[in-house]
């Protein structure tokens, strides 16, 4: 509200028109999924338009009260946003009965959608995706010129720019389906959610939590973290709005700005893997592998629970090495009426699940969703007593409405763009060609092709928002690991998790550098301990080859003893790294932390019992040294 006010003359008026075109935006895909207004590639024509609008409002800079000259490019950018996508709009019977051919207002009218939509996503998400996407039409038309296993047959200008365009393929492909047709609806259910007070419930619940045990002025990270960002699905949004308040108070009670900053960053990158949402990245790999999205939420609960694990493990640990105590603030809410009012909030994510369940669309189970969370925010009205509950509700539904389309824009442009490398890399074989080069690399070695897949992941993926990198990891990775037998959504799984984890591995660690900044700690060690914290991120994709029952791949036995391992493990190696657990570790404890990590994650069954073996050791030991020591600070 602050921002509306401070806001005058032609900004105000920007800001207006890109509320209002958000707002048309969320409401017309609501009629969308249920009523066909348009066909498919029509739908999402229109789907893209209204995210090239938004985006290019957001872009006009306003300097004395006028557009800069940056500014009125955007301007024209935007008016040649609505001409050429009216253009395709009202030509798509002609366009699509000419599939063959290309004549120059089906070439002219892609060249232009396509300079658009790579300047949009330059805009909103940087040079990195923009410039693949380019270097993949380049591959395209000089393919006959390229040696070796580089080369193929080519595709003229007219044929190439078709092809990734007017053809509605490519920008106009699966993902962007994906995005008009569900992330759309997820957007729009996360904005609701915020507009209603689920973010503040979950913060309030965080706070109130964290009086109940030690470590949990961190802990308020670690879960608010994970809970808030499945909802809105950005790494650095979720980072910029829990870190403000998790960080100062890690600070405050004692951790290290470092240590600090990335537990925020490490909690943070895992809400893209947190069931039950899971970030837009579920709904691609639902839709490219065929796999019902619920049964993606089903697989998925293990490891993200494992993750989480792993980070409130390392902290509480940390929390005892430190001293730090339970939080007693009187100003913090009690948990219970923390929770009560954040389980309305609830209700609406059962509808999605069990709708899903029950073997009902993602489209129409998130619709009926959003139907339930209105009714949950109108009746939140009436209890909280507003003084004029109706109209506050609108207002937070439109809110929520507005917050939903301004969210999907950016996420739709960088769709769009990476729909050319989708369409680029499958035409030329280019996918396929990679992944036989990774297989002949390892040979009939499993471990080798699982590193090669992962450092190709990792270094494709930094930077990138978590879809796009998941793309591009599932492009170069995914089809490498299934030639080898894995199974599809075990190999999806695997780049799935390295293309997230990317968000912390240097140089560039998106995550780290947010996190970093606001606590004003030094990005490189930040880097170094949110890899040790999220140590299970980039340890359990390698476990999903060698022990698929955490992915519901076996039977319920095996996934007790898979799940017994990793915990094991964790423990080892938290121990190991912090030197410390219930006391201070000796250097032969320390060692045997160390060899029993190593031993419950090598692929040897033999080893486990050796790991499990040197854990229950380290208990023991621990438990015994505790006790004399506080058996000598009593005698004192």
């Amino acid at each position: 509200m602050e921002t509306t006010v401070a806001k005058t003359g032609l900004e105000y008026k920007l800001d207006r028109a890109t509320t209002f075109v958000a707002i048309a935006m969320s409401i017309y895909h609501l009629i969308a999924c249920n009523i066909n207004l348009f066909q498919a590639g029509q739908h999402i024509n229109l789907h893209i338009v209204f995210a090239l609008v938004i985006v290019f409002l957001q872009a006009v800079k306003i300097r004395e009260g006028r557009p800069t000259w940056q500014g009125w490019c955007m301007i024209g950018l935007l008016g040649a946003s609505i001409a050429v996508g009216a253009y395709i709009h009202f030509n798509y019977e002609n366009f699509m009965t000419a599939l063959g051919a290309q004549p120059f207002d089906k070439v002219f009218s892609g060249v232009c959608i396509l300079l658009i939509i790579l300047i949009a996503t330059q805009r909103t998400w940087g040079w990195v995706i923009p410039i693949i996407s380019v270097i993949a039409l380049l591959y395209g038309y000089f393919g006959p010129y390229l040696p070796g296993p580089l080369f193929h047959g080519g595709l003229s200008f007219s044929r190439l720019i078709t092809y990734v365009t007017t053809n509605f393929d490519g920008v106009y492909g699966m993902l962007s389906s994906v995005s008009a047709n569900t992330i759309i609806l997820f957007t729009i259910f996360g904005g609701l959610m915020d507009a209603f007070g689920a973010i503040g419930a979950i913060m309030n619940v965080a706070m109130a939590a964290s009086t109940k045990i030690r470590s949990g002025g961190a802990q308020v990270a670690v879960l608010s973290s994970g809970l808030i960002g499945s909802i809105t699905g950005s790494v650095a949004a979720n980072i910029t709005l829990t870190g403000a308040v998790s960080i100062p108070l890690m600070k405050k009670r004692g951790y290290p700005a470092e240590f600090a900053a990335a537990c925020e960053a490490t909690a943070s990158t895992g809400g893209a893997i947190l069931p039950p949402v899971m970030n837009a990245a579920a709904f691609i790999i639902a839709s490219w592998t065929g796999i019902p999205y619920i049964t993606l939420v089903l697989v998925g609960v293990t490891p993200a629970v494992l993750y989480y694990l792993g980070i409130a493990l390392s902290v509480y640990i940390k929390a005892c090495k430190l001293g730090d105590e339970k939080v007693r603030d009187e100003t913090l809410g009690q948990f219970h009426a923390a929770f009560l009012n954040l389980l309305v909030f609830i209700i609406p994510v059962i509808v999605l699940v069990v709708l899903m369940v029950m073997g009902e669309s993602a489209n129409k189970s998130l619709f009926l969703a959003i139907c339930c969370l209105a009714l949950v925010g109108l009746i939140q009205q009436f209890v909280t007593k507003e003084k004029e509950p109706l109209k506050a509700f609108v207002k937070k539904l439109f809110a929520g409405f507005e917050n939903g389309g301004r969210t999907v824009a950016s996420i739709a442009v960088v769709m769009a763009c990476m729909g050319v490398v989708v369409q680029m890399m499958t035409a030329t074989g280019l996918s396929s060609k990679i992944s036989q080069f990774a297989l002949a690399i390892a040979g009939d070695n499993m471990l080798i092709l699982a590193f090669v897949v992962a450092l190709t992941c990792t270094l494709f993926g930094m930077g990138m928002p978590s879809a796009s990198a998941y793309i591009l990891a599932a492009l170069l990775g995914a089809p490498a690991l299934t030639a080898f037998g894995v199974p599809v959504v075990v190999a999806h799984f695997f780049v799935f998790y390295f293309a997230e984890m990317s968000a912390l591995t240097p140089p560039v660690a998106i995550g780290c550098l947010v996190a970093a900044g606001l606590a004003k700690a030094d990005f490189f060690k930040t880097c170094m301990i949110s890899l040790r914290l999220g140590i299970v991120g980039f340890v359990l994709p390698f476990l999903f080859l060698y022990r698929p029952e955490l992915l519901l791949q076996g039977t319920a036995l095996q996934w007790a003893w898979a799940v017994l391992m990793v915990v094991a493990f964790l423990f080892c190696f938290i121990i190991f790294c912090e030197g410390f657990f219930r006391t201070r570790t000796t250097v032969l404890e320390r060692i045997i932390a160390g060899a029993g990590a190593l031993c419950c994650v090598l692929p040897f069954y033999a080893l486990d019992f050796v790991g499990l073996g040197l854990f229950a050791v380290l208990m023991v030991s621990q438990s015994i040294r505790f006790k004399k020591e506080q058996g000598l600070q009593v005698a004192r």
